[in-house]
């Protein structure tokens, strides 16, 4: 490389092409990606620090490390997210205390939550509601895809939206799993009171207290959405009057309305248990559809460059270039400030260097690829 770093204060874009010029491969083609050589830099040296930060604080071994390198490119492909992004769910996973296996499903799932949802677009989120509902009703990791199905299926009703009901189910799981309830059948009573009452906090409360009450008179005696569905039964045989009585005996003043809701709208109820029993797989199909949109496709791009990225770093070109010197840094500086296309840049430096001459690569410096 030669050593002459003389620093000009507004340099031509001859003078940093022929500063490189011992860095081209034969027959004057610029190796590919000069323009993205800084952000591919960036994107290695923020992978390494967050690796670094989950190694330490989690205590993983660098093999370890490795396989969720690995692991968080595949999901962010399958998914149609970025590397980093994925790596963020999976590290708010295994510091949560679930095992590498465990917090990869987790991972899958919570990013599909977030493909599929229009208001949830965090790790913290998505993991949040599904791991409520896993602890709520006791289920390991395996069951997180059955969330996906269930909360999708219901949502495509039209009778309640994803985000919405998915907030209601991680709030309500724990009491409704201690009453004997289904998750498909709490998500069915969620959606029907929702339809009536267009108050998810609500809804949750007016469960809490109902599922209390009943669990309190019948105990573990009868399942208690079967007790709900038996008191619907008589429920239009009732007048006004003693309909407010049993809802107040049950709810309570202050939810009585949520039971009425119940009550009033149980054959939605019923539907919504349907919707959500049924669901096996729709939640994958409703994630092709935003792998298909224009955001899916540009993340998984992006995610497809960061392993690029990855894979010159760990192939020692990525350290080639960034060991170029103060003369070929400050080289590749200003031309990517110069021009922001790729093709533009490729088409003028393969021009220059054909005129000039520069296309022929010093073999002994250029790094095999």
């Amino acid at each position: 490389m030669s050593n002459d770093n003389e620093q000009h204060s507004d340099p031509s874009l001859s003078e940093e092409l022929s500063a490189l010029q011992d860095y081209f491969l034969p027959d004057g083609v610029l190796i590919k990606g000069v323009e993205t050589l800084s952000e591919m830099k960036d994107k290695f040296l923020e992978l390494d620090g967050a690796l670094s930060e989950l190694a330490r604080t989690a205590n993983l071994s660098a093999e370890e490390l490795k396989t969720i390198a690995e692991e968080a490119f595949r999901l962010g492909d399958a998914a149609g997210r970025t590397e980093m992004e994925t790596l963020s769910y999976i590290s708010s996973a295994i510091q949560a205390g679930h095992n590498l296996k465990d917090a990869f499903d987790l991972t899958e799932e919570a990013l599909k939550m977030a493909n599929i949802s229009p208001g949830i677009d965090s790790a913290g989120t998505a993991i949040e509601h599904i791991q409520s509902i896993l602890d709520g009703f006791g289920k390991n990791t395996s069951f997180a895809a059955t969330i996906n199905d269930a909360l999708t299926g219901i949502s495509q009703t039209g009778s309640v939206d994803f985000d919405t009901l998915a907030a209601g189910a991680s709030k309500l799981a724990e009491s409704a799993a201690d009453a004997g309830l289904s998750f498909e059948e709490m998500l069915g009573l969620l959606s029907g009171a929702y339809q009536f009452l267009g108050d998810m906090d609500q809804v949750t409360k007016g469960g809490t207290a109902i599922f209390s009450h009943l669990k309190e008179t019948y105990g573990d005696a009868q399942n208690i959405y079967s007790v709900l569905e038996e008191l619907s039964a008589a429920w239009d045989k009732l007048d006004d009057s003693s309909r407010d009585s049993l809802a107040v005996s049950i709810a309570g003043a202050d939810q009585k309305e949520v039971f009425a809701a119940l009550m009033d709208n149980w054959n939605s109820v019923e539907q919504a248990v349907f919707s959500a029993s049924n669901s096996f797989g729709i939640a994958d199909e409703a994630n092709k559809t935003y792998l298909n949109s224009i955001t899916g496709k540009t993340a998984s791009l992006q995610n497809q460059l960061d392993e690029l990225s990855s894979k010159l770093a760990n192939s020692g070109l990525l350290e080639f270039f960034l060991n170029l010197g103060t003369a070929g840094t400050d080289a590749v500086n200003g031309i990517t400030e110069k021009f922001g296309s790729l093709g533009t840049l490729g088409a003028l430096a393969g021009g220059y260097l054909g005129a000039k001459n520069l296309g022929r690569a010093n073999t002994d410096s250029c790094p095999s690829l």
